[in-house]
Parts: C-alpha cells; structure tokens; sequence
C-alpha cells in the first residue's frame, strides 16, 4: 500500500523495482531523433548488392573506399609524440590560449582591429557542431538578458540538416529561411536571398557560410557579400558566420577567411563557428532511383561526398547519375 501523498513518481518507481522512485523520471525520457546520414547508412548496411555505393558522411576516403588519416594529421602526431618537452595536461575551461589566439587571427586577421584592442574571446570546442551549439546559447543568454527574445533564426535553404536542431536544442524554436540555392541557375539566387532577409524582423540571426557552403558547394561572390552585409547593417539583423576549419576550399586562408574579416572590418558584432562534398541538384525521384535501382546511397538532397569516389566506382557512379536524369522515371 502506498503511504497517503505519495508520488506518482514513487509509485511508479516501486512498480519498476525502484524502492525510492529515483529514476523513474528516466522511464520518460523521449527518444532522440534519428538523423538522415544514420538512417542512409543503416540502409547502405543492409543492402546485399556488391556495387553498392555509400556517398554520404564526411570522411576522406582511401582508392580502397577505406577512411584514412591525413598525412598532415599523422605528421603532427609522430611530432608530438617525439617531443620531450611535452607535458600532456587538461587544457583550461575555454580551451588552449595558443590555439585560440592563432585561430582569432586567421579567422579575424592579424591586423584586425578587434584583435589590437582585445575585443575578441576565441573558445576552443570539441568539433564544429559544438561550436555552433556553444553560439547558440550565447545567442539565447544574451538576448534573454536584454529582452524576451527567442529568434528567428534565418537558416539557408538548403542547409546542414542538423543546424535547426542545434537552435532548437538551446531553446531557440523560431527557425526560418532563406533562399539561396536555384535549381534552375545552379548557383545561389541573390535577388531571392534578399528579398527573405528584407522581411526579416529587426534583430533577427543570420546564419552565412562564409566558406564551402554546405551541401552545395556555392559560395558567395565578394561583390554579393557587400549587398548582402549592406541590408543586415540596414535592416539591424545580426550575423552568425560558419568558416569551415577541415579543410581549405581555396587553399588559401586569407580567401577562405575574406566574409569574416570583411564583416569584422564594417564594425558588425558578429559570431563565427570555425570548422567538401557538394551539391549535384539530384531530388526526389532522381535520389530514390539511384538507391533502389542502382544501390547507390546519398541523402535526399543530392549532396555527395566527393571522396568517396575512386577509380573502382566512377564510372558506375557517372552512368548511374547520367540514367538517373535522362530516364523518364
């Protein structure tokens, strides 16, 4: 018998074997939510076919369709390793004060003013979906102080699949977007772009890849960085900046880090999460034909990981894609 003003909770626990009832609160819990690329490569396990493709995730890839380490990577390491000197220690709270230094001046630039003044806090994550979170709730706390702010959150179309849930996740739920990929033109359609970002409400975020937009691979021209960052200064909107760190999609920093310093130079306080597949426009019917008929797995946007391709599987992947938009399906 349960004693008068018990809880459900407890009663619940008892009935689970719990005598307390203290992690009954556990048996709720709502299961997370299984991503695309999870689900894509559940699929890809499955299937029996020995020409099966997998063109999702975003691991390098080896001519043998193995993942491999990088010989920079694999080179540090054989240095660190051989370094006497090293003293492998916690790093602090914000991350390592060198690394964080380093990567302010080559995101910001070595001259920026922001840097000369000591107006910039770089803080080091364990990877760029952290880094995304962490400005988040940065975004979340410093609005919550000055007003009851909960977005909008202007994301473009497309985007990383998981950049909305990131926002979520920290309590911001007013997720929109904006144009920027054109099917038709194969590039992004800045008439369009502009027009979402003009009826944005005042105060509103604006995420932008400043580099190696994913997943189309189309970047913004410099001239269309001036438009664009000429209405967010106008229209009082806030820009959060992503400069992917994995890789270099010009192979030259100053380039690749050109959106941030440019911005940062105009006197926008602003937010980057540092950090190559791209884009074929391949939907719908075309994704489902290439899985189904051919075995070849990617994510319903099209997007490919170019590293997976070799030379065992290109010309099966080229005529795949050629049926794929030349069959009347």
């Amino acid at each position: 018998m349960n004693r008068p003003g018990g809880s459900m909770d407890e009663k619940e626990g008892n009935q689970n074997g719990d005598p307390g009832g203290h992690l009954s609160v556990f048996t709720r819990t709502h299961s997370a939510t299984v991503s695309p690329e999870t689900r894509l490569l559940s699929a890809f396990k499955r299937d029996t076919q020995i020409r099966r493709v997998y063109l999702a995730g975003r691991e390098c890839y080896s001519e043998e369709g193995k993942t491999f380490e990088l010989r920079l990577v694999g080179k540090i390491k054989q240095q660190l390793s051989a370094d006497p000197t090293l003293r492998p220690e916690y790093p602090p709270s914000l991350g390592l004060t060198e690394f964080t230094r380093r990567a302010s001046e080559v995101a910001l630039g070595k001259s920026s003013r922001a840097i000369a003044e000591n107006r910039v806090l770089g803080v080091q994550t364990p990877g760029f979906t952290a880094a995304v979170r962490l400005g988040a709730e940065l975004l979340r706390h410093w609005y919550d102080v000055c007003a009851d702010w909960r977005g909008p959150v202007y994301l473009s179309s497309p985007c990383d699949d998981s950049l909305a849930a990131i926002f979520q996740a920290a309590g911001i739920q007013d997720i929109c977007e904006y144009y920027y990929w054109d099917d038709k033109q194969r590039g992004v359609c800045l008439k369009k772009l502009l027009e979402d970002l003009e009826r944005a409400p005042e105060r509103s975020v604006v995420v932008l890849s400043a580099s190696a937009h994913y997943p189309t691979g189309a970047d913004l021209s410099q001239n269309q960085w001036a438009v664009i960052t000429q209405l967010i200064m106008r229209r009082r909107l806030f820009p959060f900046l992503l400069l992917p760190a994995q890789a270099l999609c010009y192979g030259d920093l100053e380039r690749d880090a050109w959106p941030v310093q440019y911005c940062a130079s105009l006197g926008m306080e602003l937010l980057c999460a540092q950090s190559f597949s791209h884009c074929f426009g391949l939907y719908g019917q075309q994704v489902d034909f290439l899985s189904k008929k051919r075995h070849i797995h990617l994510l319903p946007r099209g997007c490919l990981n170019m590293s997976a391709i070799n030379g065992r599987n290109f010309e099966y992947i080229a005529d795949s894609i050629h049926l794929a938009l030349t069959t009347s399906l």
